[in-house]
């Protein structure tokens, strides 16, 4: 009786300056989405054993992935060599993760890269949302590419349980370079950003139905969306992500022994 007393004065309280409290175990999805991924992942019995963090900027998702899963070995790519050099500082001695200066889209090779003065910004595309509403003059470098497909089989990694895409506007390119992966069931949850649910005239990319018309013959399924910011101008832009999961068959559940 005293413990819930002391649970509704504190929750009280809390209401009262502006807070709604949830326990994690029934927070509503679409909030927090390691959370998520983490819920999904105990539901069907699949730990979370890697980690792609794709765009991965300065390693704001890799120290958040590293943390959440204690399993995971954490892959990070990152085009843009200086910001790749702050990854690799803020990140690299961590024993669960390696980084690499790659771009992953649909192609092999050296390729183009735009960069807009800001870390968040460079993209394999000079016509992304945010670049093309913003009117900013981009620098053009050339990088380094592969597709996902390729990576995997260089390095032998058998199963991406989490893709995290976040690549101003490549995100389908990305996933178009992982096709065999995906055919075969090794790619698990996918986190991937978007601005607008359908394509924008002018723009490439950042659209989310075509994202997931894409994943849907895969077997995944759309859990969740998390928006995380919005800006007004000429014209509103929205930064989100959208969380896909692909439920394991009777074909997963028996090859887990054979899953790295």
């Amino acid at each position: 009786m005293i413990k819930s007393a002391s649970k509704r004065i504190v929750r009280h309280i809390l209401g009262t300056a502006g807070y709604r409290v949830y326990h994690r175990d029934v927070l509503p999805y679409g909030i927090e989405y390691m959370l998520d991924i983490e819920r999904l992942a105990q539901m069907s019995n699949v730990p979370i054993r890697t980690f792609f963090d794709v765009g991965a900027n300065v390693g704001q998702t890799s120290q958040l992935a590293l943390t959440w899963f204690q399993q995971a070995q954490v892959f990070a790519f990152e085009p843009d060599p200086a910001v790749f050099a702050k990854l690799v500082n803020s990140v690299g001695g961590h024993c669960r993760f390696t980084s690499y200066n790659l771009a992953l889209s649909n192609i092999n090779g050296r390729v183009p890269f735009f960069e807009y003065g800001s870390s968040t910004l460079g993209s394999l595309i000079p016509d992304a949302q945010y670049a093309v509403r913003t009117r900013i003059s981009p620098t053009q470098i050339t990088v380094d590419c592969t597709t996902l497909d390729e990576f995997c089989t260089l390095h032998a990694v058998q199963q991406v349980d989490v893709l995290k895409i976040d690549v101003e506007g490549c995100d389908l390119l990305v996933l178009r370079g992982a096709e065999r992966l995906l055919s075969a069931g090794r790619v698990r949850l996918i986190y991937v950003e978007f601005n607008d649910m359908s394509p924008r005239p002018g723009c490439t990319g950042g659209a989310l139905t075509p994202i997931s018309d894409f994943l849907t013959p895969f077997g995944f399924r759309f859990i969740a969306t998390y928006p995380d910011y919005m800006e007004y101008g000429e014209d509103m832009h929205v930064g989100a992500n959208a969380l896909f999961f692909r439920p394991p068959t009777p074909a997963d559940r028996g090859q887990q022994g054979n899953v790295i």
